[in-house]
């Protein structure tokens, strides 16, 4: 017996070293080839893998896989298109390591190559990630994909812009179950291209956050290239954008923090001359009032949130660049009534001592929708912004006016025990109501949450809800005191689920 069980234990080392080894180069050639790979074998979906100092190895196949991958030589990809590699695991950059997607020079054509990651890259000091080789229309680019369940930590060693040290082409972000792709150290610079092979920034699902004074920035410097954002799928922290080299331009920063996804619109007269140089923005929530004055017709800025924009002119950008334009999105959250006149986009360029009114050319009547925008007109002057100097901008209300609180949402929401399984959202109690309500919902994910009511033309009356808010089960009150009888409805939106329910107030 005891002959037996010591048997049964060898065979189950082996069987686990079989299918969780690690396999590491032992000469430069393709993946696909045994003699790359010490022992003979082909590394497999969980297979740790090294490629060694002074390996190059050619991903040659569209369906390469590994568990974890450290790079002490280099990976690379052939001339050939459509070649891919998906890492189960994380993937290490040492000081000697390379990866790019083409070896040296330029392909014969434009290659594109797809490496997913499912869980943290690290790029050490002294190692290189090229996701761009070559010259235009010759090039090799690589597309980047987050993707997976677990949260993807991002480590870099650079924070000024090197086209060939730590340069990213494509990044699509595809996290689930509340998953994100967090930037934990250093500046992320994607390629300013917007011909062969462009460079996209796209959001399936998940979100973008970075940590302390680490910088997402997207060098491209055209309209387009960041698509997929939503209130679920945005930049939390500092994004950067490469603005024009050559004119002035416009763009559009998809930032937002805990509270929602509050993207804003700049505008600027001047070019920024060189690529590395960029505008980076951060929305930070709290009041923008710090002791503030203010200056051209308003009385108040946002207790909500406000937001940060510096100028980063890198190693050879232009000293300086002017904005002529600015627009802040808002929701009912930020305490935005609609229907009224009386919003203004404020601006402060002393750290938020004085606070001064964005002019408005015509009229600008406030809507419902978390995709307005206000603000848009001409400043006269301009702002100009030198190498890491800060403006703050922020909503603000016309003097005299009380539509706008500014104040955000006074809805207390309270968690309750527990982790649900699905969503769900509970008929209001008491139904009829005469003048409050409480109404329970439970979200399995964490992710921002929105619950509206409507009237029976299907307008927005209040926003119970707008916020970001862990996996658990959850209740609010709402008072229709101010509402006449009649029938409501509730809606909840999170993480692309929606579901609608009637109720009934009676005076």
């Amino acid at each position: 017996m005891k002959k037996i069980l010591i048997l049964a234990v060898v065979i189950f080392s082996m069987a686990s070293a079989i299918t969780d080894a690690q396999i590491a180069s032992i000469a430069a050639g393709n993946w696909s080839n045994i003699e790359t790979w010490g022992g003979g074998v082909v590394p497999a979906a969980t297979d740790d893998v090294v490629i060694s100092a002074g390996n190059t190895v050619t991903v040659d196949v569209d369906n390469a896989e590994c568990k974890n991958l450290s790079i002490d030589g280099t990976m690379t990809f052939p001339d050939v298109e459509a070649r891919s590699i998906t890492v189960n695991g994380s993937v290490i950059i040492g000081a000697t390591g390379k990866f790019n997607t083409y070896s040296s020079g330029s392909p014969t054509a434009l290659r594109n190559q797809k490496i997913t990651i499912m869980e943290d890259l690290t790029v050490t000091t002294g190692g290189i990630i090229d996701m761009r080789r070559g010259s235009n229309p010759n090039v090799g680019i690589g597309t980047i994909e987050f993707a997976g369940s677990v949260t993807s930590n991002i480590s870099l060693s650079q924070t000024s812009y090197g086209s060939s040290i730590e340069e990213f082409n494509g990044i699509t972000i595809n996290k689930t179950g509340g998953a994100k792709v967090i930037l934990k150290t250093g500046n992320l610079y994607m390629s300013n291209n917007t011909s062969t092979g462009p460079t996209y920034l796209t959001f399936i699902s998940g979100m973008i956050e970075t940590e302390g004074t680490s910088v997402w920035g997207y060098m491209t410097t055209n309209t387009v290239g960041i698509v997929g954002t939503s209130s679920s799928s945005f930049v939390k922290g500092n994004l950067g954008r490469g603005m024009s080299n050559s004119a002035g331009a416009t763009r559009i920063f998809y930032v937002g923090d805990d509270e929602g996804f509050r993207p804003i619109t700049l505008r600027s007269s001047t070019p920024q001359g060189a690529t590395g140089a960029m505008l980076i923005v951060t929305s930070v929530l709290g009041d923008a009032n710090n002791s503030s004055t203010f200056v051209g017709g308003i009385d108040k800025v946002s207790e909500v949130r406000y937001f940060k924009v510096r100028y980063y002119k890198g190693a050879s950008g232009a000293a300086s660049l002017t904005l002529d334009s600015l627009a802040i999105s808002y929701g009912l959250s930020d305490g935005v009534s609609p229907g009224n006149i009386n919003l203004r986009a404020a601006y402060s360029t002393d750290e938020r001592a004085t606070w001064t009114a964005v002019q408005q050319t015509e009229p600008y009547v406030t809507e419902t929708s978390d995709t307005s925008r206000v603000g848009g007109d001409m400043l006269s002057p301009g702002i100009t912004l030198t190498d890491g100097q800060i403006i703050y901008l922020a909503l603000a209300r016309v003097s005299g006016t009380t539509e706008n609180s500014l104040s955000g949402l006074v809805h207390a929401v309270e968690k309750e025990n527990g982790i649900p399984s699905f969503f769900m959202l509970d008929q209001n109690y008491p139904n009829p109501f005469n003048p409050s309500t409480k109404i329970n919902f439970s979200v399995p994910l964490s992710g921002i949450v929105r619950l509206s009511i409507y009237n029976a033309l299907g307008q927005t009356i209040e926003i119970l809800v707008d916020e970001f808010l862990d996996a658990g089960s959850y209740h609010v009150n709402f008072d229709a005191g101010k509402l006449t009888s009649g029938i409501y409805y509730y809606q909840i939106q999170a993480n692309g689920y929606s579901q609608t329910k009637k109720m009934s107030l009676v005076k």
